[in-house]
């Protein structure tokens, strides 16, 4: 079945100076709980190119953008010029077209009247190849699960644990040109974004490293390429 992929950039937070909505410093810990009171913001030494924004694992029920496309200017300029999908605890926002801005303002909105708000993954990221004619499958190997002691005393009090999305993606039906493009992205970075659309489950979608050799068999009739990804979420 065709079920359009996404590959997309890396989590281009990783390079961004975050603040809280008071200017104080703020910190993120992907795949675990982050609560926020109100939102925060990401100044970047230059300007990024932002046209997906995932968060995994939310109680956000509205947002707020603002940009700053240069350092000079005062104030954020809202940027409301995306489609939003929610599905279950998960958020995909898809811009019409990428905002390039060098600070980006995110205000939010829970569902209950609560103060604070909470994520466990925020994901900045432009589109690199959209896979929207492939054959593709999606099989889970399970949650890869780990977690963080925590003691007193030398007496464990309580463990936090975590889980991550592992399993083996098959591209079908890719002819060479593609096949080469998504093998040089796999190359050059350690991790990708992966935005899984149609019939899969948004959950499924985020940062993914490779973690044996991409795999590629040629089919003799059509020449078309068939590639196997053993893929964990970051």
């Amino acid at each position: 079945m065709i079920k359009p992929i996404e590959i997309l950039k890396p989590n281009i937070l990783e390079g961004a100076l975050l603040f809280d909505l008071q200017g104080e410093d703020f910190s993120l810990n992907q795949g675990r709980k982050n609560t926020v009171s109100g939102g925060f913001r990401a100044v970047f030494e230059a300007p990024v190119k932002v046209s997906r924004m995932l968060i995994k694992n939310t109680d956000i029920s509205n947002i707020q953008i603002g940009v700053k496309t240069s350092a000079e200017a005062a104030d954020f300029t809202p940027f409301a010029d995306f489609d939003l999908v929610k599905s279950g605890r998960d958020i995909l926002l898809s811009f019409s077209a990428p905002a390039e801005a060098c600070a980006f303002e995110f205000s939010f909105a829970g569902a209950e009247s609560s103060e604070n708000i909470f994520f466990y993954n925020f994901i900045l990221t432009d589109s690199l190849l959209l896979l929207d004619k492939a054959l593709s499958s999606f099989t889970p190997s399970g949650y890869l699960r780990g977690g963080y002691h925590y003691t007193a005393g030398g007496t464990l009090i309580t463990w936090k644990e975590f889980s991550k999305n592992s399993g083996s993606l098959v591209l079908e039906n890719l002819p060479a040109a593609l096949k080469q493009k998504l093998e040089s992205l796999c190359d050059e970075n350690v991790f990708l974004t992966f935005i899984f659309y149609g019939s899969y489950d948004l959950s499924q979608s985020g940062e993914y490293a490779l973690t044996s050799p991409l795999k590629a068999e040629l089919s003799r009739s059509g020449g078309l390429w068939t590639l196997r990804l053993e893929i964990t979420e970051k």
